[in-house]
C-alpha cells in the first residue's frame, strides 16, 4: 500500500480512505472482480 500511495503522491494524488479499504478487499478476496469494478464505479460518480 505505501508504494501505491508513493506513486499517487507524485502525481498529485491522495488515496483516501474508503479508497485504500476498498483495495484493500480486493487484496484480501473479500471482493470478486464485478464487486470491486462495481463499487470503484460507485465511488467515481458520488
Amino acid at each position: 500500500m505505501k508504494s501505491v500511495k508513493g506513486t499517487l503522491a507524485m502525481e498529485g494524488l491522495d488515496l483516501q480512505s474508503e479508497e485504500e479499504k476498498l483495495i484493500r478487499a480486493k487484496v484480501e478476496g473479500e471482493l470478486s472482480e464485478e464487486e470491486f469494478m462495481q463499487k470503484v464505479q460507485e465511488l467515481a460518480y458520488e
